[in-house]
């Protein structure tokens, strides 16, 4: 099992090996090849961004989005926004739109994709969440990654601005916290499952995404009763069989974490309940893709359920060292040796295989990443993973048995 997050799991080991494999055969390959004409240029992107309420961050999107695409192929709609979201666009000098009310991002992209007739002037569709910034070298690894014909969508690296600090905060230990799991996912996941020999991915994700307008325009993208579009999309393209899925670490883009608990756990349950909606919507088939989801979710949520009794667990281990206070404890710590497969747990072998092992991961990610700080921050993060836990066990009702328009309220942005 996965403890805490650590990649201990079949799942994730067998996609970090998967991973090693993809990284060798692909350096090999490139000795090999020969520089060669692309099949798509710059030119033939046409980038839709939806946006609700992102004064603060609209404008650095846009224009970072300048840097390797001219501002008539970008196409923003404002979803209905209070504030000035629309007007700071606009001074972008893009195509911008204003729907009052709001749709919801997936309804917003089906606007924008009928209303400038995108999927017959432009043969790529450029997704782009309004707080991401696209790193400039983004497109040019992008369309070399549409030289390979089988593949028809590609999708980029989440990272995030991180500012070196001494004095730690509330605010930069959520931040720490989310960007170990994607660097986590990043290394032993993603990087296996997007191989163009295996290709299972569950997820495209919605913030740095490019389609091919032959694929997108098989999509329904807008499907109802769906929180989120990004599971349901991934699923559609495996479910019919309709293109690989393609990824490279090193397109990047630029992405906000939420750095409050509020945020946190309204988009962690927004994910949670969007994936459990597509599940129920999508149903199993037989297929690779299947297996390799299956066994991945059944390990995370038997982590989570771990992780939601470890407390108890300590707790009865150190009723053992409390017997002499008081009968009660005694009681409990007998019973608690003698189920199988407790019985042979100790605090020792807690610490060591839980805490230490996650906390010596924690700090190696951050030192490759040139974050000192998760030495610190990395010390107390088994109360996000209690409240990650938390978060995905209470998604299973509404992501099963609700429904959704679509609508979304965007984290609380910070102008970077």
């Amino acid at each position: 099992m996965k403890a805490l997050g650590i990649p201990l799991g079949i799942s994730f080991t067998f996609w970090f090996i998967v991973g090693v494999l993809r990284f060798l055969t692909e350096r090999l390959s490139a000795l090999r090849k020969t520089r060669k004409k692309r099949s798509y240029k710059s030119s033939d992107i046409a980038v839709i961004l939806p946006a609700h309420n992102e004064e603060e961050v609209i404008r650095n999107s846009i224009q970072f989005l300048k840097k390797s695409l001219d501002k008539s192929q970008i196409y923003v709609v404002s979803d209905g926004s209070y504030d000035k979201t629309y007007r700071r666009a606009r001074m972008e000098g893009c195509h911008v739109s204003r729907l009052t009310p709001g749709r919801g991002k997936a309804k917003a992209l089906v606007y924008l994709l009928k209303r400038h007739h995108l999927f017959e002037r432009y043969k790529l569709i450029f997704i782009v969440d309004a707080d991401t910034k696209i790193d400039p070298g983004f497109v040019q690894v992008a369309l070399k990654l549409f030289d390979d014909p089988d593949v028809g969508v590609v999708f980029g690296s989440a990272r995030i601005f991180w500012p070196q600090h001494f004095i730690p905060s509330w605010k930069y230990y959520l931040i720490s916290y989310r960007e170990r799991l994607n660097r986590l996912l990043q290394y032993f996941l993603i990087y296996g499952v997007t191989w163009k020999h295996t290709n299972t991915s569950f997820v495209i994700p919605g913030f740095a995404t490019i389609y091919k307008s032959k694929i997108l325009k098989k999509l329904e993208i807008d499907t109802p009763g769906l929180l989120i579009e990004d599971f349901n999309l991934a699923f559609q393209v495996h479910k019919r069989k309709l293109t690989k899925i393609g990824y490279s670490p090193s397109m990047i883009g630029w992405d906000q974490h939420p750095d409050n608990l509020k945020d946190y756990w309204n988009q962690v349950k927004r994910w949670n309940i969007g994936f459990f909606q597509t599940v129920k919507k999508n149903r199993v088939w037989p297929s690779f893709f299947w297996l390799s989801l299956s066994v991945f979710s059944i390990e995370v949520f038997l982590n989570s359920l771990f992780i939601l009794v470890l407390p108890f667990l300590i707790l009865f281990l150190v009723s053992g060292y409390l017997a002499g206070l008081d009968p009660a404890f005694a009681g409990y710590h007998e019973v608690f040796v003698n189920t199988v497969p407790f019985k042979d747990l100790n605090l020792s072998v807690i610490l060591i295989a839980v805490f230490l092992v996650d906390y010596i991961t924690t700090v190696t990610i951050g030192l490759i990443n040139k974050k000192p700080q998760f030495i610190l921050y990395g010390l107390f993060f088994f109360f996000m993973h209690y409240v990650t836990s938390l978060i995905l066990i209470s998604s299973l009702v509404p992501g099963f048995f609700g429904k959704s328009d679509g609508r979304w309220t965007s984290p609380k942005r910070r102008d970077e």
